[in-house]
């Protein structure tokens, strides 16, 4: 939503003020952007809005973000009232709180951002005992290996996206806790099996075991949740016994099954969320703010079908609303090869050929 001249004098003072009370959050330094991007990519791949808010809440209690990563995870929401639990949360980890009038702009209504302000407003007024994140002091000691970065890998992968540092420490944790190998190898399976790791989290969580044969039979279970598989060779230094290094350089130069993708597929809006957004659209009582509304859920979600759009396009009662959508959405569709399809949604015929010499341009 972008803010009137109006709703921007009526927010000035009260900005102003915000800026100079002191702030009840101690946050200082936001997520660092490739982590926010993979904390942000977890909340986007919810099936459901309800999971959806759920994930990002966690997110928001849990880091210190900024103003423009709050903004942009509250932007994946298509409902108005998840933005505004959202925003609520993440309200008391915001390092620039003094900005946070950014975040209205996520917004399609006026009245769910006056209910945002008037929350901050409300908490500003009684900052009392917060307590930033707490970060667990680390006390693993790995060994001072050469451990690969994951972040800017582009190549082939097993599984999304490795689990995040802090659930990793966790784990670690966990298995370091344990006193028995046994016990230790047999909780590192498990770990394997569930979680997407990276060559390097699969490095430490390995040299936590004492044998080298325990070693190797973790990395034959978590070979196949590996995200980073063209790091696999960073492993070779676990081993200091050479049959071991031999065996270990064997299993990871197996060639890989066919039915391992090297890239990720296309996303895609799946059909109940699609049912969602197709309500939370109809339901609007005017055609211009259903055209608002649908061009958001458009810009946030980025994945739709030909004959999804279609269908959207059904919800708009005028042909000149509906050539306007058709227009946005095309750069919001997955499969542009059959855009023409959109044209039989238009009562006249001259809304039809307008669409269809638009597309010629694009082509």
């Amino acid at each position: 939503m972008k803010a009137s001249i109006f709703t921007l004098i009526l927010f000035i003072p009260a900005m102003l003020v915000l800026g100079q009370r002191p702030q009840p959050q101690r946050c200082d330094v936001p997520l660092p952007d490739h982590i926010f991007r993979q904390k942000q990519r977890s909340v986007s791949l919810q099936p459901t809005e309800e999971l959806k808010l759920k994930v990002a809440v966690a997110v928001a209690t849990g880091n210190c973000m900024s103003v423009e990563q709050v903004r942009s995870i509250a932007e994946l929401f298509i409902d108005d009232f998840s933005r505004l639990s959202f925003a609520q949360a993440a309200w008391h980890n915001t390092v620039d709180c003094e900005n946070f009038y950014f975040v209205y702009d996520a917004f399609a209504y006026f009245s769910t951002v006056f209910m945002l302000h008037d929350y901050v407003k409300s908490v500003e007024s009684r900052p009392v005992d917060y307590l930033p994140p707490y970060e667990p002091p680390l006390s693993l000691n790995f060994p001072a290996f050469e451990y690969p970065a994951f972040e800017n890998y582009r190549g082939p992968s097993n599984c999304n996206y490795p689990i995040r540092e802090d659930d990793f420490l966790r784990l670690a944790a966990q298995v370091q806790s344990n006193t028995s190998e046994s016990n230790r190898a047999l909780l590192l399976s498990q770990i394997a099996r569930n979680n997407c790791l990276s060559v390097s989290q699969a490095m430490k969580l390995s040299s936590l075991l004492q044998s080298e044969g325990n070693r190797l039979g973790f990395f034959r279970n978590a070979i196949n949740t590996i995200f980073d598989l063209g790091n696999l060779q960073y492993g070779a230094q676990l081993f200091a016994h050479i049959p071991n290094k031999v065996a270990y350089n064997e299993l990871i130069n197996q060639p890989l099954p066919a039915d391992i993708p090297s890239e990720q597929p296309p996303c895609f809006v799946p059909g109940e969320e699609f049912d969602q957004i197709m309500a939370s659209i109809r339901k609007e009582s005017f055609n211009s703010t259903k055209v608002t509304l649908a061009k958001q859920i458009l810009r946030s979600k980025q994945c739709f079908t030909t004959v999804q759009i279609r269908e959207m396009l059904k919800l708009f009662s005028f042909d000149d609303s509906r050539l306007d959508m058709a227009r946005f959405a095309w750069e919001f569709t997955t499969d542009r090869d059959n855009y023409y399809q959109v044209a039989d949604v238009f009562t006249f015929s001259s809304s039809k050929e307008e669409l269809m010499k638009w597309l010629e341009g694009r082509k």
